[in-house]
């Protein structure tokens, strides 16, 4: 199972090579920010995983590529605070941002497109608000966000 994030982490890393080759975006994996320390390295928050451009006009977007084995739900512990409030500063700023999601025992081919403002809101109501659920059931999740894991950016952008 440990390797099921490294597969999408690789199906994703494939997908940025094949867009910036053939100029349909520039979309850089993001290293771990590491602090070294008299004991050694300490690994330090990140924001998300992904982040880059779009063109024609030099859209950014950012976004955090997540997984899970359950068929029936997405675990919200699975997003961090500040990839959450990264994200709505982005979008705020006019960036793309979103959260790829997969549900790899569902459908190991696609994954979900889903909308930063569409996980905070029920991010906010399990862990600020205290009042929700601490996961998404699948079934909230809106199948026209579903997209080719091998081509994430395909409702976005024309690809091929």
């Amino acid at each position: 199972m440990a390797s099921r994030g490294a597969d999408l982490e690789s199906a994703v890393n494939r997908c940025n090579l094949y867009y910036r080759k053939n100029k349909i975006a520039l979309i850089e994996k993001k290293p771990t920010p590491v602090e070294l320390t008299k004991v050694g390295a300490i690994l330090k928050q990140s924001t998300v995983d992904y982040v880059g451009i779009i063109p024609p006009l030099g859209t950014g977007i950012a976004f955090d590529a997540k997984m899970t084995q359950s068929k029936t739900s997405f675990p919200l512990s699975n997003v961090h605070d500040h990839q959450v409030i990264f994200l709505e500063y982005w979008e705020a700023m006019g960036g793309i941002a979103t959260f790829l999601i997969w549900f790899y025992n569902v459908d190991p081919d696609e994954a979900f497109w889903t909308p930063a403002g569409f996980l905070k809101s029920w991010y906010d109501k399990a862990y600020i608000e205290e009042t929700g659920r601490k996961s998404i059931p699948y079934k909230e999740f809106d199948q026209n966000w579903k997209v080719p894991i091998n081509d994430y950016l395909s409702k976005i952008i024309k690809t091929n």
